[in-house]
């Protein structure tokens, strides 16, 4: 198989439009995304889905998941995204933005509830423990709060997902919320961010990640490699970190990513999806169909497709 032919099911991109939305990070310089991926001047302000599309090239991309991209407007922002999806077919899922802590994070669910696609939300709460500049929290400790956790037990109510953006530092505390709260299902995005790419570095995280795969109700995603290992990240680079993921944490809990527009930093669409084709190239089909795709859809509750049907791809129904 290879990665013109697998259908994929991408599990987070962001479409985005500056002259409808206020997004901070096109408002003033980001210390801290600067930090993560340099000059990010070449970030487009208006990402739509024939953009994604076009940028897609050969690839079959059946469906595909919206991400919310922190603008000033967060509902509105959902409630435009599932718009997107009635013009046309993308998005099919929709992952919402939620801050546990506010006192009216049941209210804010319940709105997420009431539209069709929205599948998960998430929250960020990554705190570098040394640079100030990558900390995109209020604190370091909300994943230990009471209030926070009684926040997420909100969702109790709801059949919705739960991402939780952290770094790698912070893996042994998302492991006690995830023993905490067996009935939900979380999403770890990036990996689990690794921060110190060092050997001893690598082996702390393979710890802290090991101990995360435990918990059943917890599957990874496999996506922005520019944030963790910079704009020239090289496929033999982050072979190793992928592989140890998926060995971890099997192929049904794992799922490849775009993070489109912001991967294409670094390299094309279709050039990403032949790193992530060359890394698995040992599986066998039905192991990267799972990664590419069918995990994606079981852990999103996407509506059924045919992603083995020729011609399925989002392109011609667009």
């Amino acid at each position: 198989m290879n990665a013109e032919s697998i259908a994929i099911v991408d599990c987070h991109a962001h479409f985005l439009d500056a002259d409808l939305f206020t997004y901070p990070i096109f408002q003033r310089r980001s210390p801290g995304f600067e930090a993560l991926v340099g000059d990010y001047g070449a970030l487009p302000r208006r990402y739509l889905p024939e953009d994604y599309v076009s940028d897609a090239g050969g690839l079959n991309i059946v469906q595909a998941i919206w991400a919310e991209f922190m603008s000033t407007e967060p509902s509105r922002e959902v409630r435009w995204a599932d718009t997107l999806s009635q013009k046309g077919s993308l998005p099919q899922g929709i992952i919402a933005l939620v801050d546990f802590l506010r006192p009216d994070a049941g209210e804010v669910l319940d709105s997420y509830v009431s539209v069709k696609r929205v599948r998960a939300v998430r929250q960020h709460l990554a705190w570098h423990p040394t640079n100030p500049f990558l900390r995109f929290a209020t604190r370091g400790d909300i994943l230990a709060d009471k209030a926070w956790r009684d926040g997420l037990a909100l969702l109790r109510r709801s059949d919705l997902s739960c991402e939780i953006e952290i770094f790698a530092t912070q893996l042994p505390d998302l492991t006690a919320v995830a023993r905490s709260f067996p009935d939900i299902q979380f999403v770890l995005p990036l990996m689990g961010w690794p921060i110190d790419l060092t050997d001893a570095g690598r082996r702390a995280w393979e710890r802290d990640m090991a101990a995360l795969s435990r918990c059943r109700n917890v599957a990874v995603k496999i996506f922005g490699l520019e944030c963790i290992f910079g704009l020239r990240w090289t496929t033999d680079q982050v072979r190793p970190w992928v592989l140890a993921t998926i060995e971890l944490f099997g192929q049904e809990r794992c799922m490849f990513a775009s993070h489109m527009p912001i991967a294409r930093l670094a390299r094309s669409f279709p050039d990403l999806y032949r790193s992530y084709s060359d890394i698995v190239s040992g599986f066998g089909a039905s192991e990267q169909r799972k990664l590419f795709g069918e995990t994606a859809s079981k852990v999103y509750r996407l509506p059924d497709v045919d992603p083995a049907r020729e011609g399925s791809s989002v392109r011609k129904a667009l």
